[in-house]
């Protein structure tokens, strides 16, 4: 997408006047020049911050301390090492999807019912080592995949393979497949894989309120935005600051009109100072590569080397890093365009295309497990109306846990899971903490 000066002109010289056209025309044309309009200012903030976060340090670290900032070590030959290392938490398998080739790990009974976990960014099965390990025993089938992109599954550098149909059409292949009954008795899934879940689970629930064919029983969250959830947020702060604003409050009362409207909006710009990485992925010219790729992938030593000590290790880092390095760092440009494509605005455009009346409504029990001091999502928008779109919910917070919350406090994660699965009453009573 590129913005010209005559989009403008040559957009309103094409509009058919003709009664019957017009009003479609009008809202074509207003839809580009609403996505034009968001290209530029997305990367004009990106710029601005690929200076401030990625420029300024790097310049600092080249001039003053002389550092080779660009320097990779080889870890060409570290896959097949990393395989047996790892097995120890389960068995390395492949699933072929429409002839494309998916990596997962599996643990558990494998006859047992499935539980699929689904991972973020940076990271790929191994995210989910400790609840392999930590399971194993509830005779069920355990899956933690590689998403397209990641690891050692397909990895497409098309924009389009990484559109919301695809990533959806990924988990409900893998349940089909690795399910004894076609069906998920849990789905796990952290950051991007919560994203992703958060939409099967919807439409599982569409498939299954009309046809009784759904193919999810149980939703696990962790640390993952409902994407409908956060954008209604924005609105309504947005709206309600506007309406503290309004001209009888602000005569009367102004300093407690601009506060109780700086009040409303502070949890938005909270969350876009937050997620400032976006914009800086979404720039041209492989800025995002260049700046993952920085101080030998120097990303795995600040985001997942910030686990507590007791929970990852040096060696730990390594296989990410290794990881990430295969296939001629595939998995940085791959990884990156789940947030280059249109998976975080398009998850649920599928639904609204068929027609669903209750779009990303989920019915299905549904468990939040909610590290508070995620430096990448803000709570506020993204646990705040969730039970609008979720009837059967429980949220857990964890204070002391982070983005990474399954493995900054697994034994945390695991028993919450293991009891959500099993608990056959009130989902509420799980923890202390939900509510």
């Amino acid at each position: 997408m590129h913005f010209s000066p005559f989009f403008f002109f040559t957009t309103f010289i094409d509009i058919d006047t003709s009664t019957a056209t017009k009003t479609q025309e009008i809202k074509s044309m207003l839809t580009r020049i609403k996505k034009h309009l968001e290209y530029v200012v997305s990367i004009t903030f990106g710029a601005f911050l690929g200076f401030l976060f990625i420029g300024i340090p790097l310049l600092k670290d080249w001039l003053i301390k002389r550092e080779d900032i660009w320097r990779l070590e080889d870890r060409s030959d570290a896959i097949p090492k990393l395989n047996v290392q790892t097995s120890i938490y389960g068995n390395h398998k492949t699933l072929i999807i429409n002839g494309k080739t998916f990596h997962y790990v599996e643990a558990g009974n494998v006859h047992g019912p499935l539980i699929l976990f689904i991972h973020g960014f940076p990271e790929f099965w191994y995210s989910w080592r400790y609840q392999l390990d930590g399971l194993k025993d509830m005779n069920h089938h355990l899956v933690a995949i590689d998403m397209r992109g990641f690891g050692g599954s397909y990895k497409p550098r098309d924009l389009e393979a990484y559109n919301p149909d695809h990533l959806l059409a990924d988990i409900r292949s893998f349940i089909q497949e690795l399910s004894p009954n076609g069906r998920a008795a849990c789905v796990v899934g952290h950051d991007w894989g919560g994203i992703i879940s958060w939409a099967a689970a919807a439409q599982s629930w569409e498939c299954d309120h009309a046809d009784q064919s759904g193919y999810m029983e149980r939703l696990v969250i962790l640390n993952g935005p409902h994407t409908l959830v956060m954008s209604n947020n924005f609105t309504q702060k947005f709206s309600n600051a506007f309406y503290a604003l309004n001209l009888k409050h602000l005569i009367k009362h102004p300093r407690q009109a601009i506060r109780q409207s700086w009040e409303h909006v502070l949890p938005c710009f909270k969350q876009i100072l937050m997620s400032y990485y976006i914009f800086i992925f979404r720039l041209p010219f492989s800025i995002g590569e260049k700046w993952i790729m920085s101080r030998d992938l120097g990303i795995m030593d600040h985001y997942v080397g910030g686990i507590p000590a007791e929970h990852i290790t040096p060696d730990d880092v390594e296989i990410y890093k290794a990881t990430y390095s295969s296939d001629n760092y595939a998995s940085v440009t791959c990884s990156l365009n789940y947030y280059r494509s249109e998976a975080l605005t398009g998850m649920y455009d599928g639904q609204r295309a068929r027609g669903i009346k209750q779009v990303g409504f989920i019915g299905i029990p549904t468990l939040v497990i909610w590290g508070e001091k995620d430096i990448a999502l803000n709570k506020e928008m993204c646990l705040d109306n969730l039970e609008k779109y979720v009837t059967n919910l429980t949220i857990v917070r964890v204070p002391e846990a982070d983005h990474f919350i399954q493995q900054q406090c697994p034994e945390k994660v695991n028993d919450l899971i293991r009891k959500f699965i099993t608990s056959k009453g009130n989902l509420r009573d799980i923890d202390g903490n939900s509510n």
